[in-house]
């Protein structure tokens, strides 16, 4: 509920502070004495636009703060609990609302003395406060809150829920399908030329380190006769070819001779002896390996030709694939991945498919049910707001809850041949109608024309709603235009009784409604100099009376005074 209210330099209000008690709040003046300006300086608290016009002549600012203390359980603690401005919104304290607004149209919001955007102000706005009347905060004009209304008057919250939880199935299966679908229509354009191209490097078989292999024996046959001469000759020199020229083993073999009978004479020379003697094996054991290495190279051009065929296909795949043998394999171990994910992909779109195809039929299921429901509801809504309608002086107003499913063509549910939508909330628009008048045809609550008759329909369906609908405060502009006498007094009496659920600001010329007032202001204009000042006073129990009698006749007579005494305590 609103607990104070504070107005500085809007229109012709100098400074203005109002608690505000917990009832139903009735304010009363004059005709033109400003009882709309305080409305007005209320909406631009929640949120609404406002202009450079409404500052106070001669002031650079005007600001209106409003401390609000909503319950505990309200949902206003909920709602921006993943936002930004969550910090601010704690429970154990009031929010206050506060509005400057600079005489060059500029404006600055701030809630709980944090600076926050206009959306932000008027989101809290909105579920706190309902300006019915005149003005354009009127959370019941529109038809997104229709729905929430009519469910939680049913309580279908359950099902709701569970529609809900299937809507939220469909649409993380929808996202799967669509990514997998995207994934395979990129991977198909690929599918030919990866077959193509892993069937090629398949048959390749490819090995890690083939290719220097290769080369190695490549080398050794182009050059297999240099080979061949090459080691002969070496081996000749070394052993000899079989001619009378000596070899350099006949050569070592005499200085090993010649070595072992100097050391018969000189001892000293034994471990030269022994060297010699080592060296002489050496290079008889290279003599004969190489005598092996000649007679092993091999002269093979078929094996030749073959060699140069696989290192050929060698550098055309690495042309193709890779700078490397590794590159190439790892091209193709990725090729085959992504063919076996294509594959995957397929097999995982069917199964999605059936999957949606299983959750939009439990979801139709739900939604009908739901929709049933809500026609139920809305046959029992309709005939409870008829009534009130009917006894605030509305006899002939029709009130009608149109529960349309949505059409679609592209929607997933199918039904008699028609495909619909389906929402979080299920696959109905809900919308309120009415009809004030005799002959003409219902419209949507936000078209009807009459301030008065708005306040009253808002009365009503408040009234019926009141221990459902969340918003704690509710303010009422024009609701006694055009009714009179006993309709007066029972709209009086619904005021009253919607205040034991909700705050309740009411403003009214109407002394039968004034009278069941918990708390009774009178708006006043006052004239000092060439100065107008808009000012709000909370009546005392005789100042009621005075303003009553005012009310009732212009004057305070005698007989006015009686009159509103025998009202205030009847």
């Amino acid at each position: 509920m609103i607990e104070e209210l504070y107005i500085s330099n809007v229109a012709l209000i100098d400074e203005l502070r109002l608690e505000c008690s917990s009832g139903l709040n009735i304010f009363t003046g004059e005709t033109g004495a400003g009882k709309s300006v305080i409305l007005n300086a209320v909406g631009l608290a929640l949120g609404e636009r406002g202009t450079a016009g409404i500052v106070r002549d001669g002031a650079t600012n005007a600001k209106i703060q409003i401390a609000v203390a909503p319950p505990s359980d309200h949902p206003v603690w909920d709602s921006f609990s993943d936002s930004e401005f969550a910090d601010i919104l704690d429970e154990e304290e009031t929010l206050v609302l506060s509005r400057q607004v600079n005489a060059n149209g500029r404006s600055r919001c701030h809630t709980n003395g944090q600076l926050v955007s206009l959306r932000f102000l008027s989101a809290i706005g909105d579920l706190l406060v309902d300006i019915h009347g005149q003005h354009a905060h009127q959370s019941l004009f529109r038809s997104e809150t229709h729905l929430n209304l009519l469910d939680t008057f049913g309580r279908h919250d359950t099902l709701k829920s569970e529609v809900r939880k299937k809507y939220d199935e469909l649409h993380a299966a929808q996202a799967q399908l669509a990514d997998f679908s995207q994934t395979l229509r990129e991977a198909l354009r690929e599918k030919d030329l990866l077959e193509f191209q892993l069937e090629e490097l398949e048959a390749a078989q490819l090995q890690e380190g083939e290719e220097e292999t290769l080369d190695n024996e490549q080398h050794i046959l182009s050059n297999a006769e240099t080979l061949f001469e090459s080691a002969n000759q070496l081996y000749n020199q070394l052993y000899g070819s079989g001619q009378s020229e000596s070899s350099t083993l006949d050569g070592l073999q005499k200085a090993s001779r010649t070595i072992s009978k100097l050391c018969e004479l000189d001892g000293s020379l034994s471990e030269l002896n022994t060297r010699l003697e080592s060296a002489l094996y050496e290079i008889e054991d290279i003599t004969y390996q190489i005598r092996d290495y000649r007679d092993k190279v091999e002269f093979n051009p078929y094996r030749l030709a073959e060699i140069e065929e696989r290192l050929d296909l060698i550098h055309r795949l690495k042309r193709k694939y890779g700078n490397s043998i590794s590159e190439i394999l790892a091209y193709q171990a990725h090729a085959s991945q992504t063919l076996e994910k294509i594959q995957v992909g397929s097999e995982r779109i069917e199964e999605l498919k059936d999957q949606i195809n299983l959750v939009t039929q439990q979801a139709e299921e739900l939604a009908l049910e739901l929709s049933e429901k809500r026609r139920e509801t809305a046959t029992q809504l309709e005939s409870l707001i008829e009534h009130e309608l009917q006894t605030l002086g509305m006899e002939k107003a029709v009130f009608q809850i149109l529960v349309s499913p949505i059409e679609s063509i592209e929607g997933p549910l199918e039904i008699d041949g028609k495909r619909y939508e389906l929402r979080a909330d299920g696959m109905d628009e809900i919308e309120f109608f009415i009809s004030p008048n005799v002959g003409s045809e219902p419209k949507p609550l936000a078209k009807i024309a009459s301030g008065g008759e708005i306040s009253r329909v808002m009365l009503a369906l408040k009234t019926v709603l009141a221990q459902i609908d969340p918003i704690p405060t509710m303010i009422y502009d024009e609701i006694d235009a055009g009714i009179g006498g006993r309709t007066a007094d029972i709209v009086g009496q619904k005021l009253k009784e919607l205040s034991r659920f909700r705050q309740v600001f009411c403003i009214t010329h109407l002394p039968q409604i004034a009278r069941f007032a918990d708390q009774h202001f009178r708006v006043e204009k006052d004239v000092e100099g060439n100065r107008t000042t808009i000012t709000a006073k909370r009546l005392t129990p005789e100042e009621r009376v005075e303003e009553m009698a005012r009310m009732h006749g212009g004057e305070a007579t005698v007989t006015t005074l009686a009159h509103a005494r025998e009202l205030l305590e009847g």
